[in-house]
């Protein structure tokens, strides 16, 4: 009456269903192990492959191609669009004949150009099996600019249209015409005190101003008419411009206008207007959008306008290199 029954066939079953589930689980999970296990073996040994013939390669490179003869640097022709020696810039990028051309490492070599201050663009490219190709886009200074860096001593220095730092071309460095031309370029005056780095952009907004001014006026038909001596950037949101006939001509820094040639326009019409009356202009402010203010410059004092140097034309269309 009190005595054990046994279990039941279904009970049974179940036990035996439980037990064959974690059997298939346990066997699942060895297989998905010995699978991750092949899959990395198979990782090492791919990648040992792949060390292997990179080494294979590396060696090869060391041992074969870099001494062959036929591979040694014997050309290196630079094209440049403006006044930089095929010297220096050779110089610059740390190439000399003989070296394996296979070897030379062509971005560090484009770093190494694009280090110097008058360096836009450049571009290498390697033709095998003895040549490497250097062309190279030159930055224009547009203007002149003066900074004490101590009391009694006073550093020349040059900018470009983007407000690049330069220093002007010694002799010796350049053709002589164009130390005339840097020599000549208008100076910027009003200047705030401010550091120089040479080969790093000025970011102060009255200069970019007035160098986007500089740029502009070289391209406009009044470049041809008169020179332009120096620029005041002393004033917020506005440029005084001093030319060699002794006008002295306002312009207004606007968003509408961001390169100056509506300005440009409305000063050559007014200098055509007073060269058809015999007079020139003494002041002029077209930072007024509405009936600028015009006053003549008296003959009696209006100067000689000295024999015009040659400039450093910013290039209009520059051919690509």
């Amino acid at each position: 009456m009190f005595g054990f029954s046994k279990p039941s066939r279904n009970r049974r079953q179940e036990r035996g269903f439980q037990l064959d589930v974690k059997l298939r689980t346990e066997a699942a999970q060895r297989g998905q192990r010995r699978g991750w296990v092949r899959f990395l073996v198979r990782l090492v040994i791919l990648a040992l492959l792949l060390g292997g013939g990179y080494g294979g390669v590396v060696f090869a490179r060391h041992q074969w191609l870099h001494r062959v003869d036929a591979l040694a640097l014997r050309k290196l022709p630079v094209q440049t669009d403006g006044v930089l020696s095929e010297r220096e810039i050779v110089g610059q990028a740390g190439l000399k004949l003989g070296l394996n051309t296979f070897a030379i490492d062509l971005p560090t070599v484009r770093a190494r150009l694009l280090r110097h201050p008058r360096i836009a663009v450049a571009e290498v490219h390697r033709e095998l099996p003895d040549t490497i190709r250097l062309h190279i886009r030159e930055r224009f200074p547009v203007a002149r600019v003066k900074a004490v860096s101590q009391p009694g001593f006073e550093l020349s220095y040059l900018l470009d249209e983007t407000g690049n730092v330069m220093l002007p071309f010694v002799r010796g460095q350049a053709p002589a015409d164009s130390l005339e031309a840097e020599a000549a370029l208008p100076l910027l005056v009003g200047v705030p005190n401010a550091p120089f780095v040479v080969g790093r952009p000025m970011g102060d907004p009255q200069i970019l101003a007035a160098l986007r001014f500089l740029a502009s006026f070289e391209e406009a038909t009044m470049a041809g008419l008169t020179d332009i001596v120096s620029v005041d950037v002393g004033r917020p949101q506005e440029i005084d411009v001093q030319t060699v006939l002794g006008s002295k001509v306002t312009f207004g820094i606007r968003d509408a206008d961001p390169r100056f040639e509506t300005q440009l326009r409305h000063w050559l019409a007014v200098h055509q207007d007073a060269a058809g009356r015999g007079r020139l202009i003494g002041t002029l402010d077209l930072s007024v959008t509405n009936h600028a203010p015009l006053r003549w410059l008296d003959a009696a004092t209006a100067p000689v306008e000295a024999p015009r140097p040659q400039k450093p034309k910013r290039k209009i269309a520059r051919r690509h290199v």
